[in-house]
């Protein structure tokens, strides 16, 4: 009767959580909300500096005309993950882009992406000039999804389609087709998930780039490759594959620039009007030293821009030297300046929602007057986002500008606290400095002020926070508090209560009440979000130095405090020592990749060494141990193989050519091998077990479920699973045969591995950002692209560490209980779990309302909730109590067969 209690409130408790979770949710992550409608030619502005001795009434409809454009043809050519020193670096592959800087007939900046640094709030950025919502980071990797489209959102394709009476077409990438519907005459997409190819999903862009190009009728082309990004996913931006990408896009740049510049040529001799074809080479974010990006760090954030064009006003590098360009690396401009800037170039309204500034060298073209109503034009568009947020700043009096210059020139703006009125005050002043400028040292006040005005407002909106639903996110967390709340009273009525106030217990009780308190006033600090591999890695060391007082096997405690001090230098993570020496960066090296493939044997024979040795302890059927052994080492060599295939420094010893011939030919159908066998040796751990041993089925399952934890990891990372065995192993002396003895042993332990499975997240280079999710093994055995099970390849490859050490657990308890016993100490693990879940929800729900101002809700807060979602619904809920649940189900059945 008690099982069916528990059952039926844990299910309740489980869905009121899930609930508040989603409101929360819905609440936390809006869209940020942008001006409806799309910007006019009747939206600029009158010229305020035309006729500078003219009155009020002077100025007209015909104040409005736009400079000429420059430009009537753009080529975007983005480059998916293109990092600032792939182009202006010395070990850069791109010679003919470099040439072009150094002559002049390019302009080169670092331009600077925001987080969250994937494609689609990238390109969103790139096209309307504002900073997307932190929800088009989950967005990004739903190709079904059409809810974050530009439709109806004014943008810079829209404009140049409208206004300029351009033809856009686009190859590449689909998320653009996502967000632009209906926006391109043609159009090749391509998936942006598959990162297992790097050449196919470029020689798809490719083959249209002269055909396309040669048609008459363009006026814009989107040229979106993939293949440099996939190349960091997989191996990194050290990979041997690496230079030779940017060599290939470097070719492509001169067969672009060659075809428009040849164009331009005959088209202004036959046409007095026609101007000439901007080339823009750019990425939508860069990567980290590991390949990934998402988050906020210096590498994910510094991209590229270079404008190639016969307008461009450079000047001719007087050192060509090797390097010349590497000022370019310190050449800082805000993504978000491309719309304003190709706006102003092109002759187009610039959409309303944008906030970024033009870039001034390229509006070097332009006369004073000109660039100055640029400015104005600019501002305007600006100070229009600003009275749309800020209740305080309202429309400007143009009229009184003009009649009282001097007056709104001279106004102090800095010590107005409104932010809002601080901007009018700034935006005034900028337009009066306008009105007043009649010489050289005016005009370069008047743009001053117009800058200083800009920056001021698009810093603000960039780092407003609006949107947020408060009654959602209350709703949320009051659920949440009663979720807490049950869950707490279900730990004391589970069978094993977990408040003990005897002495032996307190040892144990005491530590772990000062872990939960510490994390829970951890998640209140930036700073221990991003490094929170510090704090586990400290409790995993303190809860084994103090096993050395209440244990008796203290030489095998100290060989785990020492395993696991191994453990953590394998892979630095985390913010502030991200890239810094460890044991990945030495066996990643080209000379050391011998040494990679050397442990990772190792592991592989000492795992199937570990299931040989299991198999004699626990008498089995001799016919179903073997065959267990059999598939286990199956499993192994597929694995094996599957990384040496994908590898550039693959396995080359004649003996495992001679092994490879035996295997699957390609690496879909090894990995689908795995994937088959881990299912039978899932089926096949329990199978033959005698009552005796029954209990010891998860621990064989330890070594079932390690070929797909392997393949779904990183080669370097083979050696860490093993130390994980070597520390867990060390616990095991520890039994002893009167499962009675273990009031003190037993809840210490599980302790221990709780914290080591939070532990090894990070121990195995995850973090709280989203640049630390691995795509390299995420299609392992997918021949296309599909949501759900990339999805979960990708969670059970980033989980791989927390997901071993709860079957470690799991199979240390049953050792030691046996029957009813066991089902209630699953009971109470699994109530406690959830507790620790649900309080760290909770937790970093209400810091998340408190700083929903501050200034790294979305590079730090939003990232760590997103993964306490995965934590509480995907590691807790779904693998820790669905798995454990039906584990022990099944442990008890064959028990009593």
């Amino acid at each position: 009767m008690m099982r069916w209690v528990y059952a039926s409130a844990l299910s309740v408790l489980l869905a009121v959580e899930l609930v508040g979770l989603g409101l929360f949710a819905k609440g936390f992550f809006p869209y940020k909300k942008s001006i409806p409608g799309f910007a006019g030619r009747e939206d600029q502005p009158v010229d305020i500096g035309r006729g500078l001795n003219a009155p009020a009434t002077a100025l007209h409809s015909n104040s409005k005309v736009s400079a000429e454009p420059q430009y009537d043809r753009l080529v975007l050519m983005v480059v998916d993950a293109l990092r600032n020193d792939f182009v202006f670096g010395n070990e850069s592959g791109m010679a003919y882009t470099q040439s072009l800087l150094r002559s002049g007939a390019a302009l080169g900046y670092t331009a600077k992406a925001q987080a969250p640094t994937v494609t689609m709030p990238r390109i969103k950025a790139l096209m309307t000039g504002t900073v997307p919502s932190f929800l088009d980071a989950v967005l990004n990797i739903a190709e079904s999804d059409t809810s974050s489209s530009l439709k109806h959102q004014d943008n810079l394709l829209w404009q140049l389609k409208t206004h300029g009476d351009k033809e856009i077409n686009m190859f590449g990438d689909d998320t653009w087709l996502r967000l632009f519907p209906d926006m391109f005459t043609r159009t090749d997409g391509t998936s942006s998930f598959y990162v297992a190819d790097t050449v196919e999903v470029d020689t798809n862009v490719t083959r249209h780039v002269r055909p396309e190009l040669e048609r008459d009728s363009w006026g814009v082309v989107v040229l979106h490759y993939l293949g440099l990004d996939h190349i960091g996913h997989l191996a990194g931006p050290k990979s041997p594959l690496m230079r030779p990408k940017q060599r290939e896009m470097d070719d492509i740049v001169r067969t672009v620039h060659g075809i428009v510049a040849d164009q331009d040529r005959k088209r202004m001799a036959a046409d007095a009007r026609a101007k000439s074809t901007l080339v823009m080479l750019l990425g939508d974010h860069a990567m980290n030293e590991i390949g990934n990006h998402g988050g906020n760090s210096q590498l994910e954030t510094s991209t590229v821009f270079v404008f190639i064009g016969s307008g461009i006003a450079g000047q001719p590098m007087a050192d060509r030297g090797r390097n010349a360009l590497s000022k370019l690396l310190a050449n800082n401009v805000q993504q978000s300046s491309l719309v304003s800037t190709l706006a102003l170039l092109f002759g187009v309204p610039i959409p309303k929602n944008n906030l970024g500034l033009p870039l001034p060298e390229l509006l070097g073209g332009y006369s004073d007057r000109e660039r100055l109503h640029m400015l104005q034009t600019v501002a305007a568009q600006i100070y229009g986002v600003v009275c749309a947020n800020e209740h305080s700043a309202v429309a400007v009096d143009l009229q009184q500008i003009i009649a009282n210059p001097a007056v709104y020139a001279k106004a102090d703006c800095i010590h107005i606290d409104s932010t809002g009125s601080r901007m009018q005050c700034k935006y005034e002043a900028a337009l009066a400095t306008h009105r007043q400028a009649s010489s050289n040292a005016d005009i370069s006040n008047a743009e001053r002020a117009y800058y200083e005005f800009m920056e001021l407002a698009s810093t603000h909106l960039s780092r407003a926070s609006t949107g947020y639903n408060l009654h959602l996110m209350s709703m949320g967390l009051v659920l949440m508090v009663a979720t807490v709340l049950g869950f707490a009273v279900l730990c004391q009525f589970s069978g094993t209560p977990l408040i003990h106030f005897k002495s032996r217990r307190l040892a144990v009780s005491l530590p772990a009440a000062g872990m939960w308190i510490t994390y829970l006033l951890s998640t209140l600090s930036s700073s221990l979000i991003e490094e929170e591999h510090q704090f586990w890695y400290f409790w995993v060391q303190t809860l084994l130095a103090l096993r050395l007082a209440t244990s008796g096997g203290r030489y095998h405690t100290l060989a785990q405090m020492a395993a696991f001090r191994v453990v953590r230098a394998w892979n630095q993570t985390g913010q502030f020592w991200a890239g810094e020496p460890d044991v990945r960066q030495y066996l990643n090296a080209p000379e050391n990749a011998w040494l990679v493939w050397v442990l990772a044997a190792v592991t592989l024979g000492a795992i199937n060494a570990a299931a040989w040795a299991l198999h004699r302890r626990y008498r089995r059927s001799v016919l179903w141990s073997r065959t267990f052994r059999v598939l286990l080492a199956y499993a192994s060599v597929c694995v094996l193989a599957y990384h040496s295939d994908r590898s550039h420094e693959g396995l080359t010893l004649g003996v495992w050519k001679v092994v490879r011939v035996c295997l699957p030919s390609d690496s879909a159908h090894l990995a689908q091998s795995v994937y088959i066998v881990t299912a039978l040796l899932a089926a096949t751990s329990c199978a033959g077990l005698r009552r005796a041993g029954a209990y010891a089925a998860p621990l064989d399952a330890l070594t079932g479920v390690m070929p797909l934890l392997l393949l779904l990891s990183r080669p370097h990372n083979f050696a860490v699973f093993g130390l994980f065995f070597v520390i867990c192993a060390l616990f095991f002396p520890e039994v002893p045969a009167n499962s009675q003895s273990q009031e003190l042993l037993q809840p210490s332990r599980v302790l221990v591995m709780f914290a080591l499975a939070h532990a090894s997240f990070f121990a195995l280079g995850n973090s709280n950002s989203l640049a630390s999710i691995d795509l390299s093994n995420a299609y392992a055995g997918v021949s296309r692209y599909n949501e759900a099970l990339v999805g979960v390849l990708v969670f059970i490859g980033s989980w791989a560490g927390p997901l071993w050490w709860a079957m470690a657990g799991l199979a240390l308890v049953a050792l030691e209980t046996e029957g009813v016993r066991l089902q209630l100490q699953v009971r109470t693990l699994l109530a406690a779990a959830h507790l620790w879940q649900a309080s760290t929800l909770l937790a970093i729900s209400g810091v998340a309302t408190m700083m929903r101002t501050h200034l790294f809700v979305w590079s730090v807060f939003s990232p760590r909730y997103l993964y306490q979602i995965s934590w509480s619904v995907g590691f807790y809920l779904a693998c820790g109590t669905v798995g454990g649940l039906m584990w022990v189900a099944a442990i008890v059945y064959i028990a009593h067969r």
